[in-house]
């Protein structure tokens, strides 16, 4: 009995070690990185700020990216990442997979810029600094391949 009660513990205690009973362990490192993230390719530390679609924020078409898309939740504006890139913020954002699909002024480089759908919205979160994470291969711009050589801009 004994023998069968120490297995038991010790089959439980390598379970909860590797993660396999869910989310018992612990999930995030002190980075705010997932332990299991999808496939990351890069991990940036950039700066996070929000815009919303009003000519203030954007050019004369406020509701259409850079990339022809229509603004929506989960679009992202970046300077250094290709359109199309798919990025995770899991210290602000958990596991929300957002995509690059507008541009910045030319002038702003190591930020992501948050597509919010009001102004309020994109004030309330201000800035923030936060690992990203970069999904897949998005090296096919000169910024880009410098960042992943370099580890920054």
């Amino acid at each position: 009995m004994k023998r069968t009660t120490l297995f038991a513990v010790a089959t439980m205690a390598s379970l909860l070690w590797i993660g396999l009973l869910g989310n018992v362990s612990k999930a995030e490192d002190n980075n705010g990185i997932p332990a299991n993230p999808a496939k990351t390719d890069q991990v940036l530390a950039m700066r996070i700020t929000a815009y919303a679609s009003v000519p203030d924020e954007t050019d004369d078409t406020p509701f259409i990216t850079a990339n022809g898309t229509h603004v929506r939740d989960g679009i992202v504006a970046s300077n250094i990442l290709p359109f199309g890139t798919r990025i995770q913020i899991p210290k602000l954002f958990g596991n929300k997979i957002f995509t690059v699909e507008d541009r910045m002024s030319r002038r702003i480089k190591n930020t992501i810029d948050i597509w919010m759908p009001n102004v309020p919205a994109a004030v309330d979160f201000g800035v923030a600094h936060a690992s990203v994470l970069v999904l897949g291969n998005a090296t096919s711009s000169p910024v880009a391949e410098a960042v992943a050589k370099n580890g920054k801009l």
